[in-house]
């Protein structure tokens, strides 16, 4: 194989193990598996944001678990769902920009919104990591609806 071959090769498998990492992601939020979601995360520096109108920030993977347990707290029913992405590759880094639309319900908090994610990925010996999610809101409603939320099954 030639080593343009090799390079096509190997940005496509960036590209896909980068999708399949912001579907991890959700996955383990949505499955609320904590260890899974901070596998994705960067070893040193991650840091997670989210923007107005409801903002919160954590850094490191210790600051970031604690940001996750604190929005479950919140809600009882919880689903993200990663749409379209788009990503530019630079080396072991990368950038990339994933839609989201979550809807979500807790006791008194019902919450719906479409919103976007900016990413830093690097790629680390175990594979491709998130060290910057910053998350903007598009749009949120936060109120009452409808429908019956059923508890996340245990694997």
């Amino acid at each position: 194989m030639s080593d343009q071959t090799l390079m096509r090769l190997q940005r496509l498998e960036d590209h896909l193990a980068i999708q399949q990492l912001a579907a991890r992601f959700s996955d383990a939020v949505n499955e609320r598996d904590v260890d899974a979601f901070i596998s994705t995360w960067a070893e040193d520096g991650a840091v997670w944001e989210i923007g107005q109108p409801l903002p919160l920030r954590g850094e490191g993977r210790d600051g970031i678990r604690k940001m996750l347990n604190q929005l479950f707290t919140i809600e009882h029913y919880f689903m993200q769902m990663t749409h379209s992405g788009v990503l530019s590759l630079n080396g072991d880094h990368a950038t990339a920009r994933f839609v989201l639309r979550e809807h979500g319900r807790g006791a008194n908090t019902f919450y719906d919104n479409l919103a976007v994610y900016n990413d830093e990925v690097i790629r680390q010996a175990d594979g491709w990591r998130f060290l910057r999610r910053t998350y903007t809101y598009r749009f949120l409603a936060q109120e009452p609806f409808g429908g019956t939320a059923y508890p996340v099954a245990a694997p």
